[in-house]
């Protein structure tokens, strides 16, 4: 009885561990949550692997590429880093001017990060440069005149550049 016990319990050990791993790889927050309690998310999700980060209102966005009427900025900490494992980064609702020089020091493959007109892209590119395991990009959300994209695009010919809005279909609408 007591081996039959102990298969159980590890059974079940082995099982909780495998499902908190790949829950703590992941997690959505809003930035105003996230900065005064980044060394409580460190703590808590030292293997995360996905980061998203949402504005805490909602921006309106205008059709084009045109800025919204209500921009969202946000500096990203220079901490982030402290997740060692960290490979996805999405910003979503917001604009960042500038990226933290511990951005290179990341191992991340993915990013989605809103640029505008305002964004310093030669400082941004000098450090993506570095980002030796930066594979892709998605510019969904950015708004840059077509000379910054042509530029960021030349500047990183071993990313892939994708717009996730790309891949939404609209022919499939509800009628009314």
């Amino acid at each position: 009885m007591k081996i039959i016990s102990l298969v159980i319990f590890l059974f079940f050990s082995s099982y909780y561990n495998v499902m908190s791993q790949s829950i703590d790889k992941k997690l959505g927050v809003v930035v105003t949550e996230f900065d005064p309690n980044f060394s409580d998310y460190v703590k808590k999700y030292p293997k995360l692997e996905g980061l998203i980060l949402l504005n805490p209102g909602q921006t309106i966005f205008p059709p084009g590429n045109v800025m919204p009427i209500n921009p969202y900025y946000y500096k990203l900490t220079e901490k982030i880093n402290d997740f060692k494992r960290l490979k996805h980064l999405r910003l979503q609702s917001l604009y960042v001017l500038d990226l933290p020089n511990n951005i290179t020091k990341c191992k991340l493959e993915t990013l989605a990060i809103p640029f505008c007109p305002d964004s310093n892209m030669e400082s941004i590119v000098a450090k993506l440069k570095k980002c030796k395991y930066l594979k892709e990009i998605d510019l969904v959300s950015v708004v840059l005149p077509d000379d910054k994209i042509a530029f960021l695009k030349k500047s990183l010919p071993h990313v892939k550049f994708v717009n996730s809005l790309d891949d939404l279909s609209f022919e499939d609408e509800i009628e009314n």
